[in-house]
């Protein structure tokens, strides 16, 4: 893909708010006869005269946000895909104040309507043929062309972690994922992977107890990508591949979408694919603890007490929280083995976090509030929702055990907070940490707004800004 700011002969893409002020003469006719009535997301291809153009509503202007003109952006690129065209101009007309960020906002729509994620049908859907976007001129005084490459490379990663998750849990075992890792090598990142043995040697023994009702042997990804100077920022990515819950075995219909499980990892990976593509001269650490959660004669059990590479004893009170005794062993061979300036662990963790923020904002929470901070101003900047949750003795009380230092789950209510606390119990206290919770927007059941159903890449652009500011 190719982004221009100048004048062509391309197929004119003309944005047009309903309430627009003077619409020329043919819009005018058409807004009067009801062919089109600029509601968000409407498409009118117009054919009356000899230079053809393609019509896109944005609602009322007094409504219009950056989420609106992506989604106008991404019905506008389904037509497009549809009529096959290479080549764009785009005119736009707002009274957003950002032009740059709405120019970036329709990029990001028309890209989310070029995905697809066909691998397995037998009849291919159309492709998207677009190739080259112009921005018409007077409408792009403002626009910093940097940003549209930077954009570009982001959205690399954002596929990349798209496929990861959308690739079915037969396809994409712990081993596959660390061959897909592995493919960062190509940008100058260094990736080691361990397997059972090694990861036995290291003592990962939560991680492991995870892995032990698996025939998949469980992976430790470790990638490095060391271009800058000072200690790094680290990365830590969930990444089960699959769980059933274990012993304390998921519902039939819960099953089913569990190949997301590892939306973590896949985001880290993802990131780093950018980070290290768009060759950021920095310093970062991506870990990734995969594995599957399974039932067999060999699995764990609730009730069973299991160690840890920090040395903490965990009772295990449900085998579906799973995903924090495999976070537990990473973060905690991210500090001692990397001394970061920052660690962040993303995970699809708790069902609790759907609840309180529901299907398509992040958690966050930590013990160093400028850790936090720096999460959400970089999601905001990026326009990946995210708030901040609760975190602090109450919930730290709720992973208490009789008979372990520490239990794996804190029950039903602040389930999102104990669950942060308990990765955090395996840091010491002065690391700059922030925990991300994505249970809700990195796969969708259905597409929602401008994005596709099944995996988002959700966070790969705030973990990129991250590190870039750092």
């Amino acid at each position: 893909m190719k982004i221009f700011i100048r004048e062509t002969e391309d197929l004119n893409v003309k944005f047009v708010a309903s309430d627009v002020e003077n619409p020329c003469g043919r819009m005018q006719g058409l807004m009067n006869n009801k062919f089109f009535t600029a509601k968000c997301g409407e498409v009118f291809l117009s054919l009356d005269e000899e230079k053809p153009a393609l019509f896109v509503g944005l609602g009322k202007l007094e409504d219009l946000t950056i989420d609106k003109i992506k989604t106008a952006a991404l019905k506008a690129g389904q037509k497009l895909t549809e009529l096959g065209t290479k080549k764009i101009m785009i005119k736009m007309r707002s009274r957003i104040e950002d032009v740059n960020k709405q120019a970036l906002a329709i990029v990001e729509g028309l890209l989310n309507s070029t995905y697809q994620f066909d691998n397995y049908k037998s009849e291919k859907s159309p492709k998207s043929q677009l190739e080259e976007i112009n921005f018409f001129p007077k409408f792009a005084e403002g626009v910093n062309e940097a940003d549209f490459e930077e954009l570009l490379i982001k959205w690399q990663g954002i596929i990349f972690a798209r496929d990861l998750v959308n690739t079915p849990a037969n396809d994409m075992t712990p081993s596959i994922l660390a061959k897909n890792a592995e493919s960062l090598k190509e940008y100058g990142v260094n990736v080691k992977v361990f397997g059972k043995d090694e990861i036995e040697k290291i003592g990962m023994k939560a991680f492991l107890s995870v892995a032990r009702g698996s025939n998949e042997e469980p992976k430790l990804i470790v990638m490095e990508y060391m271009k800058g100077e000072g200690d790094p920022i680290v990365l830590v990515g969930k990444g089960l591949t699959y769980d059933s819950g274990g012993y304390s075995l998921k519902p039939s219909d819960g099953m089913k979408t569990m190949k997301s499980d590892m939306g973590g990892s896949a985001a880290v990976i993802g990131a780093m694919k950018a980070i290290s593509m768009a060759g950021l001269k920095k310093n970062v650490v991506a870990i990734v603890a995969t594995c599957e959660n399974m039932v067999d004669g060999g699995a764990y059990k609730p009730g069973d007490i299991i160690g840890s590479l920090k040395g903490l004893t965990i009772e295990v009170d449900n085998t579906d929280a799973e995903g924090r005794l495999t976070l537990a062993d990473a973060v905690f061979y991210g500090e001692k083995n990397y001394k970061p300036k920052m660690l962040i662990d993303l995970a699809t963790l708790t069902g609790a976090c759907l609840v309180a923020l529901g299907m398509h904002r992040s958690g966050v929470i930590g013990r160093c509030d400028k850790c936090v901070k720096r999460v959400l101003d970089a999601a905001i900047a990026e326009d990946e929702k995210a708030w901040g949750l609760p975190y602090g003795e109450e919930y730290r009380e709720l992973n208490k055990s009789d008979i372990a230092d520490i239990k794996n789950s804190g029950g039903r209510f602040g389930g999102s907070s104990s669950a942060g606390e308990f990765v955090g119990a395996f840091l010491e206290k002065t690391t700059p940490w922030a925990h991300i919770d994505i249970a809700g927007p990195a796969y969708n059941s259905s597409p929602y707004r401008y994005e596709p159903a099944g995996g988002t890449g959700h966070m790969v652009k705030t973990l990129f800004r991250i590190v870039k500011e750092s």
